[in-house]
């Protein structure tokens, strides 16, 4: 099967994911997502935090029974930056 392609642990036991929390997505350009998301998708987004302890700026983007956190490096070193 194409699972057993990808993973080498026993699959027989997995039961699926269950209730997802959120999704985080990298992003470049934090204004724009966010507008994109409020503006033209009409969801609901939290102000940017900081957390300076991971490296990132978040914004949490609640779409229907969705949520999105878009991630944003905070400074040079982040651990995300890879990802952009």
């Amino acid at each position: 099967s194409v699972s057993r392609r990808f993973y080498s642990q026993d699959l027989s036991k997995f039961s699926g994911i269950g209730r997802l929390n959120h999704v985080a997505i990298a992003v470049s350009d934090l204004e724009a997502s966010t507008a994109m998301y409020r503006d033209v998708l009409n969801a609901k987004v939290s102000d940017p935090v900081d957390l300076k302890e991971h490296g990132v700026t978040t914004v949490f983007v609640e779409l229907g029974n969705t949520k999105i956190e878009l991630l944003y490096p905070l400074g040079d070193k982040s651990p995300i930056q890879g990802y952009l």
